[in-house]
């Protein structure tokens, strides 16, 4: 994929997802995904930054809320992904997977399926070994 391909996807979803207002939107397996937005995953990764940030990572920063393009069928935005401090400085809507060295995600109750399944072949397809899944909906914390 060129950067020009990759322009082309991040403006494209960029647009798809203002029209969902209130709504977490990604691309999965060359679908349009929307979740609405709720309290307690937002709550939960808050908490998670908090207890990351005391105890930062040399030369390392947390982000949220922005993209991460895999190729044109998934973009996906995790709760919290860890990458290079250079990177975040960028302050970019959008990055490349490779990047990341952990992330994390809060499971809601239409993403189970793609946060248990799709989400953690398609990290570990890109060597992302630590992908952490919080499931409110079952109870339990996943590491993949």
């Amino acid at each position: 994929m060129t950067v020009s391909d990759l322009d082309r996807l991040r403006s494209r979803l960029g647009r798809l997802e203002d029209l969902f207002p209130g709504c977490h939107t990604e691309m999965v397996g060359g679908s349009l995904m929307r979740n609405p937005v709720r309290p307690f995953p937002g709550r939960t990764i808050t908490r998670l930054r908090a207890d990351l940030e005391a105890r930062p990572p040399s030369g390392w920063s947390l982000v949220t809320g922005v993209a991460f393009v895999f190729d044109g069928e998934n973009e996906f935005c995790p709760g919290l992904a860890v990458i290079p401090a250079e990177a975040e400085a960028e302050n970019s809507g959008s990055y490349q997977p490779g990047l990341i060295e952990f992330v994390a995600g809060v499971v809601s109750p239409g993403s189970i399926r793609r946060d248990h399944d799709v989400k953690p072949l398609r990290y570990a397809s890109r060597g992302i070994a630590d992908h952490l899944v919080l499931d409110p909906p079952r109870g339990r914390v996943v590491t993949m």
